[in-house]
């Protein structure tokens, strides 16, 4: 059965490239930042701006050791995408094929992998249908469009366990440093979420007693190689970042909004939050793994095969993760969709060829309703759910060429402006609280976010928060003030009136006040149903008619 498996080329190359073609049609038309991350709760992949304007920077500017973000270090996740998405970029030029052509890449990958497994255990029935399950799973067909780090951890983690589950004990050489490589890709995603296949393989170890399973000494050298491929840029980071990599990498991605969030992106307890989510993005797939549970029950009793063993315990380390990390980040679910679609075509129900063949009939018809119903929460959105209301205002802003910086006040664009050819964008929260720390307590320090009255007032702070980023190993003001902290409209208009020379995207309730306090100063400008800008009359000069950095088109 492995013989065929590594001896059908042909078909697993038609595998993968049917998948890409599954997950990638009309992606070239979904804007950044545009698709529904949580289609639920209707939130917006915003990470994928930061994503993008991390990788774009890095493809550009160099420095591939360190990644950038709006002028600073960002080390709250590895750099693995970045790497990726950069080198794609520096190929191919900035668009969006190119920007998310990895993660397309591991999506259909792990897709490709989901039919090896079950070509190889079941049926070549099976093994299709378990494919389809996949590429037509909303929240894998979403995550699998976006530069994000999301679907490509889940197939890093995926091929881990496929590499562990040909070889249980990990005994041979190859499948033992082919596990080794995709478990520390896995962490160069996504940091401690990546040790995913290790903790698997602990389970593994506990649910196998008395019978083969890897020893304690090659779990140790698991563990050693795994580090040993992913500490390098770990530890070049905490000798020449040391304050970066503790207080973005330690403090605030992983013991804060990992384990302890600032703020849930919503109030309802884990389990509860994910299982709603699954069954109403993908309610076939639910009933199916209720229906094939029995059957994996028992298969997991008998132990007759270690696969079955290994396929639960990656089932019970996804879940393990969910409920640890507490932010309720939908996306976590992409450790969790591959092993539940083995599970379905593996343990279903239909045993014969003629139901299996009809069985892939009706996922192929459910694969074409998902995508007429584009709009419902279970449907696949293959041309986008439309663009981030802001984002055609501030990109026709883009194309005018001013060279102002502008200030975005209560920002609605999920970053997206940090995606575009604009000379420095400041983000202007109203928070009468005044937090300012919640933004992360190192960026008042170093002055990242400033207070409204620390802006207007900048050339007698700068020089002190330039001495900050220099001892900090940034030599470079370029952050400063990248989130500025209003406690009032008020303060709004005091900042308008400081900065002559400045642009504003302001919410359309302040216009009245704004063009009161700004008149000789600035023009309104219609920008959106709910939102104007402010132009500054006086400006430096205007480049040409063509953009210096021209925006893709569907951008």
């Amino acid at each position: 059965m492995a013989g065929k498996a590594w001896g059908g080329t042909g078909v697993l190359g038609a595998v993968l490239v049917l998948s890409l073609a599954s997950l990638g049609v009309g992606n070239h038309r979904v804007s950044v930042a545009s698709a529904f991350m949580d289609p639920i709760s209707r939130l917006r992949a915003q990470d994928e701006s930061l994503y993008a304007h991390n990788a774009i920077q890095m493809a550009r500017a160099g420095d591939w050791m360190t990644p950038k973000l709006l002028g600073r270090y960002f080390l709250e996740k590895p750099p693995l995408l970045a790497w990726l998405s950069g080198l794609s970029i520096k190929c191919f030029g900035v668009s969006l094929l190119a920007l998310r052509l990895p993660v397309l890449l591991a999506g259909s990958l792990a897709a490709t992998l989901v039919f090896l497994w079950l070509w190889e255990t079941r049926s070549a029935v099976a093994a299709l249908a378990g494919a389809m399950l996949l590429v037509s799973n909303r929240l894998w067909h979403t995550y699998s469009r976006l530069c994000m780090t999301d679907a490509l951890l889940g197939t890093w983690v995926a091929a881990a366990i496929y590499c562990w589950a040909r070889d249980p004990t990990l005994a041979r050489r190859a499948t033992f440093m082919a596990f080794c490589f995709f478990a520390a890709a896995a962490v160069m995603t996504k940091s401690i979420a990546g040790l995913a296949p290790l903790l698997a393989l602990l389970v593994y170890r506990g649910l196998m007693r008395g019978r083969p399973r890897p020893s304690w000494k090659r779990v140790g050298q698991a563990c050693l190689f795994v580090a040993c491929f992913a500490l390098p840029w770990h530890f070049y980071q905490l000798v020449v970042h040391p304050r970066w990599f503790w207080a973005e990498y330690v403090k605030r991605q992983i013991f804060s909004v990992g384990l302890n969030p600032p703020q849930l992106l919503s109030p309802e307890v884990p389990p509860w939050f994910y299982l709603k989510r699954l069954v109403l993005t993908d309610p076939v797939l639910c009933a199916l793994v209720v229906l094939a549970a029995p059957s994996l029950w028992t298969a997991l009793r008998a132990k007759k095969s270690s696969r079955d063993v290994v396929l639960v315990s990656w089932i019970l380390t996804a879940v393990a993760v969910l409920m640890l990390f507490r932010s309720r980040n939908l996306p976590y679910l992409c450790l969790l969709l591959p092993a539940l679609c083995i599970v379905v075509a593996g343990h279903s129900p239909w045993r014969s060829k003629g139901s299996g063949m009809l069985a892939t009939a009706a996922l192929c018809g459910l694969f074409f309703t998902k995508a007429s119903f584009s709009a419902q929460p279970w449907g696949l959105p293959f041309f986008g759910e439309g663009q981030v209301e802001s984002a055609p205002a501030l990109r026709a802003y883009c194309e005018k060429g001013r060279l102002n910086e502008l200030i975005l006040v209560s920002p609605d664009d999920d970053f997206y402006s940090a995606v575009l050819p604009i000379p420095r964008v400041h983000y202007c929260f109203i928070d009468p609280v005044s937090s300012i720390d919640a933004y992360g307590r190192h960026f008042p320090y170093l002055g990242i976010t400033v207070t409204a009255d620390q802006f207007n007032r900048l050339d007698r702070w700068e020089g002190l928060f330039r001495e900050r980023l220099l001892a900090w190993g940034l030599n470079s003001t370029q952050p400063v003030a990248t989130a500025i902290v209003a406690a009032s409209e008020s303060d709004v208009l005091g900042i308008i009136q400081a900065h002559p020379e400045s642009d504003f995207f302001l919410p359309a309730q302040m216009r009245s006040a704004a063009e009161g306090q700004a008149k000789s100063t600035h023009e309104a400008v219609p920008g959106t149903s709910g939102r104007f800008f402010l132009l500054a009359l006086r400006s430096p000069q205007q480049r040409n008619a063509s953009l210096q950095t021209p925006v893709p088109r569907y951008w």
